[in-house]
């Protein structure tokens, strides 16, 4: 199985596809396709993850809903923000492309697995921490605004603003 170490994600206007450029185990370059079908059920996977699973909400005492959303507001922003500046990954000429059909999710304590599958069986994997998941979740989400498709499986935390609800006289803050 080809092992991922390192993906740049894109939106194709003329695809209408997220296209992922991939620096294989094997120092080889691969193109990944997804569609928006198959990442609304990736995502609505993490997110559910993140919102009931992630250590920053089930270490902590905080249950009502308004805190928890803030809470993984603030673990968002965190992680972007601590995004390293990388060269993206470039395709070139000899770059395999799959159109990915399926992926099989693995969840272990502390990293997820994705296993990438293609129509012909071949197969490709990549791991991330929680924080390396939430920037990609990041980068998903901005490439979602580009793709202007519609926004509602994503939740109020991930849009980054939390003035509204962090300092306001109805939000305490302990």
């Amino acid at each position: 199985m080809t092992v991922l170490e390192r993906i740049t994600s894109e939106y194709s206007d003329t695809e209408d596809r997220i296209r992922l450029t991939a620096v294989t185990d094997s120092n080889a370059t691969l193109i990944l396709w997804l569609t928006q079908r198959l990442l609304v059920r990736l995502l609505g996977h993490f997110l559910n993850w993140l919102e009931h699973e992630a250590p920053e909400i089930t270490h902590s005492t905080a249950i009502d809903s308004r805190a928890k959303s803030t809470l993984q507001g603030i673990a968002q922003q965190s992680a972007q923000a601590e995004l390293p500046k990388q060269a993206a990954v470039a395709p070139n000429p000899e770059s395999q492309h799959w159109l990915i059909r399926e992926i099989d999710i693995k969840n272990g304590q502390d990293v997820v697995l994705l296993v990438f599958k293609c129509a012909d069986g071949q197969r490709a994997e990549m791991s991330f921490s929680t924080q390396q998941l939430r920037q990609w979740l990041g980068i998903l989400h901005t490439l979602w605004v580009e793709a202007e498709w519609p926004m509602t499986l994503w939740p109020e935390w991930m849009d980054g603003d939390l003035q509204t609800e962090i300092g306001t006289p109805d939000s305490p803050l302990h």
